[in-house]
């Protein structure tokens, strides 16, 4: 691989440790103050006074700023699974704060996570290619989003417990997948000085959306716990890029067939590892809590 490949995981492994811990740190300070209920416009203002919160903003922020400048340096589908990598460290931080130990099947569910990211990212480094994409492709891109984000925000105002949480969460992956595709179709047009392809409208579409995503996630905070908001998050983010990627931009064209099952293979093992690993926390988190009761009962 060449340097700004390098250069470009880096930067992708980074972002994904900042918008894990960023996560947690959200997830906790909306908590405090909202559980389980709709987040209002008055309670998400309430939230800019609150310092954890503003603290993992902060990280989110940062950790999106790497992870879309590493998409000027390599393809959707090559730096978008790394993202996947934050639920590990929202996992790992959550639960030193709760002080539980990680059980068996919550290290097998993360190695999962790892090393399916890892062998996926390994066969698109070596297979993607990218083409460009016409108007009329991009416009419907913009409209197949749309509508997914307009059904998944209707399952999540009417759902509640862990299925808004899910909902609101995807939804929000959803929009950071979609930007991901435009600031990966702007830096090609910059690269190869072909001004007549920048994404001008995709761009503006993406960057409008973004709140639409925060007010998504604060939803998915308030109705679940972090990991659970980062798996959803994560599983959704690669599969729009990636498809995008994939069958939009070209990224696939040259994938042969036993690397594009392979692929799937390794992505099918990362996304097996995502569903359980909330499940094995949440038992590791109530066994602490039953010892912590016990304790308590015979003091």
């Amino acid at each position: 691989m060449g340097s700004l490949l390098w250069l470009a995981l880096a930067l992708a492994i980074a972002g994904a440790v900042l918008n894990g811990l960023g996560a947690l740190w959200q997830n906790t300070a909306v908590r405090d103050n909202q559980t389980g209920k709709l987040v209002s416009i008055a309670a998400l203002v309430h939230l800019l006074r609150n310092r954890r919160w503003l603290m993992g903003q902060l990280a989110v922020i940062i950790g999106s700023a790497l992870h879309f400048g590493a998409l000027a340096f390599a393809p959707v589908t090559v730096i978008q699974p790394i993202g996947v990598l934050g639920i590990a460290v929202t996992t790992v931080a959550s639960a030193k704060l709760d002080r539980a130990q990680l059980s068996l099947g919550t290290w097998l569910s993360l190695a999962a996570i790892v090393l399916g990211v890892g062998g996926f990212t390994s066969l698109a480094a070596s297979n993607a290619q990218v083409t460009r994409v016409s108007d009329e492709t991009a416009v419907l891109i913009a409209m197949i989003v749309g509508l997914l984000l307009m059904l998944l925000g209707l399952i999540g105002s009417i759902g509640h417990g862990l299925v808004r949480c899910l909902a609101f969460a995807a939804g929000g992956g959803v929009v950071f997948g979609f930007a991901s595709v435009v600031i990966r179709l702007a830096a090609l047009s910059l690269e190869h000085g072909n001004p007549t392809d920048f994404p001008t409208g995709s761009l503006i579409g993406a960057i409008l959306s973004i709140p639409v995503a925060v007010w998504f996630i604060q939803q998915a905070h308030a109705s679940g716990p972090p990991d659970l908001v980062v798996a959803a998050l994560t599983l959704a983010d690669p599969i729009v890029a990636i498809g995008i990627g994939y069958v939009a931009l070209g990224e696939g064209a040259k994938t042969s067939t036993v690397a594009t099952l392979a692929e799937g293979v390794c992505f099918l093992i990362a996304a097996i590892g995502i569903v359980v690993l909330p499940r094995m926390r949440r038992k590791s988190t109530s066994k602490v809590s039953s010892n912590l009761q016990a304790q308590y009962s015979e003091s």
